[in-house]
């Protein structure tokens, strides 16, 4: 479910940047920063970056008790994700972000396969936030992050629509 949600919210914001901005080119890459090895992770440059850098469980919607097994619901989880401006020129990176930032106020809420999630700003304190750039492995860039709330992921939301394996042949 993550894999195909976050490219459609990708999709969209990129929509939106380029007839904002009149972009070349897609504006929007769906990417890590930094490979492991160290190297830059992005194809190009003058990209706003979106990261997925957190899943959590939303204990909002937990229900407690009432004899209910972990296999009986669904597990609700919330995305934080990072959208980052990697430009060559640090005003575009500046108002590409106003861009990101006005797709999200304009847009707080996506329906995708019968699901409806929510889309608002995350704060970050100062010591958090040299924390998780230190964790990512990337200079500080110009950035936002937002949470995605809340994901309906059950077993089969969660199942691939590749077929299992039913034998092995030499």
């Amino acid at each position: 479910m993550i894999h195909e949600i976050l490219p459609m919210i990708a999709a969209e914001l990129s929509d939106f940047l380029d007839s904002r901005f009149d972009t070349s080119e897609d504006p929007v890459a769906l990417s890590n920063l930094v490979n492991q090895d160290g190297t830059v992770a992005v194809k190009g440059e003058n990209k706003i970056v979106a990261t997925l850098v957190n899943i959590e469980r939303d204990g909002s919607n937990h229900m407690g008790g009432g004899g209910f097994t972990r296999g009986d619901m669904p597990v609700h989880v919330n995305l934080y994700v990072m959208f980052s401006a990697y430009f060559n020129d640090y005003f575009e990176s500046l108002k590409f972000i106003s861009g990101v930032i006005g797709f999200f106020q304009g847009s707080p809420t996506f329906t995708f396969f019968g699901s409806t999630v929510k889309v608002e700003l995350h704060n970050i304190d100062f010591r958090e936030l040299g924390n998780l750039w230190t964790a990512i492995g990337a200079k500080t860039l110009p950035f936002v992050i937002y949470k995605i709330r809340t994901l309906n992921m059950d077993e089969d939301n969660i199942r691939d629509v590749i077929p299992p394996v039913s034998g092995v042949s030499f």
